[in-house]
């Protein structure tokens, strides 16, 4: 099979109010319309059947094009490829490795792109899996990743210094535009909750464009939208309480329904092996949302001492977000606390899971509860500590 994607996959317009990005696909055209609360932090059009109208201004992200304009030849079926062969994008990530391990440990096929980077991911080679390099910035370099490939599963996002259209937006479509042109089976990508309601949100905004950009594109997919990581908590709540710094927190009474990585990975298997899923939009949550206070309270329980805790005011995360707003040096900065500001406002990240663990057939006592996880955590790193103080004793001198 031979493709030929364009090479540029996306013409952005000025970065303002109105912000067009015309997309050429080789397969079919695509095209939707929404309407973004006033005032959007990235424009990014959109173009929905019957998008809700969330304000007055209008931005739009249009796709267009056919096999003819772009040059894309089809030549039909080739060589059939196995349904456990699985390319992992974003394979580095907290997610991602939990992805390939669980992948490879129940007899997939795994193959990981990765950027080019000095430090290669030399632990997904030690697991087992194939790593490739390949970038989402440069559309050039992804089409040899998906030689042989049955299914895509796509964890990847953009790094903190990266702005948020780059790999979020402008690199998720030429994968999907990649992925059809290849002729992959199955393509899986995370979503955030909740995030049609958010168009004021740069990240959330294009997470659901994402998210409509595949269902238009004709792949099998699955979509799964995620509340929260675990893993997350450790470096935010956890660590800072051990070595006794400062733990930063809200005053707002946000309810999030964090999720074990480990878990979600499993769900995604489960989940690709069931064809009753395909082309279905899946929640995952953990078992109970938690306040930022709650989730403080339980690690110093578990720790066995107190945090200090620094509190932010939600006021002050809309007075920062709207100050950046002003300099185009720190547009990056305020998509990010425009987030900041819907997590720690007054929403739950969760959804009633007991439709997903039956569709799925999982039973609801195997996921891990937050407060088995972080007992876990605790009582490893704690006996680390101590039989680090103990060896530490046994090498002192006395004269």
């Amino acid at each position: 099979m031979a493709c030929k994607l364009p090479a540029q996959l996306a013409t952005p317009g000025k970065l303002h109010h109105h912000c067009q990005f015309t997309i050429t696909s080789a397969f079919i055209p695509l095209s939707w319309r929404r309407t973004l609360s006033p005032e959007p932090l990235l424009s990014l059009s959109t173009s929905f059947p019957s998008g809700k109208c969330h304000g007055k201004q209008l931005v739009t992200c249009s796709a267009i094009g056919t096999a003819e304009a772009t040059g894309a030849v089809n030549l039909g079926p080739g060589t059939p490829v196995r349904p456990t062969s699985i390319l992992v994008v974003g394979a580095t990530g907290t997610l991602g490795r939990q992805i390939v391990r669980r992948a490879l440990d129940e007899g997939y096929d795994v193959r990981c792109l990765v950027r080019p980077r000095p430090a290669p991911a030399d632990f997904l080679r030690d697991w087992g899996a194939t790593v490739v390099n390949a970038d989402l910035s440069k559309p050039e370099t992804i089409p040899a990743t998906m030689v042989g490939v049955h299914t895509v599963i796509d964890c990847a996002t953009g790094r903190p210094e990266e702005p948020i259209k780059t790999v979020d937006w402008e690199g998720k479509v030429a994968l999907i535009q990649c992925a059809k042109a290849m002729g992959i089976q199955k393509y899986v990508f995370y979503s955030i909750h909740n995030c049609d309601k958010h168009p004021e949100v740069p990240l959330m905004e294009i997470k659901y464009c994402t998210e409509k950009f595949l269902q238009d594109s004709g792949l099998t997919h699955v979509i799964i939208r995620l509340c929260g990581f675990m893993q997350g908590l450790i470096g935010q709540y956890a660590v800072p309480i051990l070595e006794e710094k400062s733990v930063w927190g809200t005053d707002a009474p946000t309810r999030i329904a964090y999720m074990d990585t480990q878990d979600i990975a499993r769900l995604t298997l489960v989940a690709l092996r069931n064809e009753k899923i395909n082309g279905k939009l899946l929640t995952f949550a953990g078992p109970r949302a938690w306040t930022t206070q709650e989730v403080i309270t339980l690690c110093e329980r578990l720790a066995g001492q107190d945090a200090n805790v620094t509190t932010v005011p939600v006021s002050v995360l809309r007075f920062t977000r709207q100050l950046t707003r002003f300099f185009e040096w720190t547009n990056d900065v305020a998509d990010r606390l425009a987030f900041s500001e819907v997590l720690t406002s007054d929403v739950v990240f969760s959804v009633p899971m007991t439709e997903t663990y039956s569709l799925l057939g999982v039973e609801q006592k195997d996921i891990i509860t937050l407060e088995k996880y972080l007992q876990d955590y605790f009582t490893n790193i704690l006996k680390k500590l101590k039989d680090l103080k103990a060896q530490s004793k046994q090498s002192d001198f006395y004269i």
